[in-house]
């Protein structure tokens, strides 16, 4: 049962050819309706945010990261399985990401332009 119920619209007209194959398969996915599975994906990283930006309950917000930790988890392991790869040691990829992060651009960049822009999508970039 929803407390507070709000309207929330977000139209995409994709261009890039990975967009259209990703919003094709979405619109056409059998396996549950395409808002649940927005929500999955967007609920598993930006949850933690929204509920931190909102919340001075510090056991709140680290249940919550926790439990979009795990369901990122669970997501990066099914992502290995699918494409057929060698599953990668959580600490391999956290100490990557470290590595990555302090030889792109991220450092150069002024400290309120960091604390502002949290998520840094650099990782992202072959996808656009």
């Amino acid at each position: 049962m929803c407390n507070k119920q709000i309207d929330f619209r977000w139209r995409y007209q994709p261009c890039q050819s990975m967009d259209v194959q990703l919003m094709n398969y979405i619109q056409s996915s059998r396996i549950t309706g395409k808002t649940q599975m927005m929500l999955v994906a967007v609920r598993s990283f930006w949850l933690t945010h929204a509920i931190a930006n909102y919340s001075d309950d510090e056991k709140e917000v680290q249940r919550i990261a926790q439990s979009c930790i795990k369901a990122l988890r669970k997501q990066a392991q099914e992502i290995v399985e699918l494409a057929g790869l060698e599953d990668i040691p959580l600490t391999f990829l956290t100490q990557n990401s470290i590595q990555s992060r302090s030889n792109n651009h991220y450092c150069d960049r002024p400290t309120n332009e960091i604390e502002n822009n949290i998520y840094d999508d650099t990782g992202l970039s072959n996808f656009m």
